[in-house]
């Protein structure tokens, strides 16, 4: 049981990460007015964040997926963030509905959001398995050391 919720929270990670990235992409229209700042600088922001963020979040989730690498039911977080994603969207969505008409999203922006999602699960998945190996590998030599 403790393993299933250390699995669940990694995976609830996973999905704030995707999450995060998904938001600042639909509203963006709507981060531009309310912060009153042009289109190009808002631009380069979103795109230091969108860097950033992922370098910290790839080190961070590789450190708490090795917390629960140990097994390979590790490879079920590349299905678990699914549903916690659709649950923070349809949290933000209730609380912060678009309203005024000029915030809602481009219409390529569905194409954009497609095509990560399409990634994000290799990419959980690559990240699940160099864990799995490189904890596997201290394993291995742990064995071979002590017969």
């Amino acid at each position: 049981m403790n393993y299933f919720f250390k699995l669940n929270v990694v995976s609830m990670l996973y999905g704030l990460m995707f999450f995060i990235s998904l938001e600042i992409q639909v509203n963006y229209y709507r981060l531009v007015r309310l912060t009153r700042w042009e289109g190009q600088y808002f631009d380069i922001i979103v795109l230091l964040v969108h860097g950033v963020g992922f370098v910290v979040a790839t080190i961070v989730l590789y450190k708490l997926t090795k917390w629960i690498a140990h097994r390979l039911l590790v490879y079920w977080t590349t299905i678990f963030w699914l549903p916690y994603t659709a649950l923070f969207i349809f949290i933000f969505a209730n609380v912060y509905p678009i309203t005024y008409q000029g915030d809602m999203p481009a219409p390529v922006q569905g194409l954009i959001l497609f095509a990560m999602l399409l990634f994000y699960p290799f990419y959980i998945g690559t990240l699940n398995m160099i864990c799995y190996l490189s904890k596997s590998e201290v394993v291995q030599t742990v064995k071979k050391r002590h017969p």
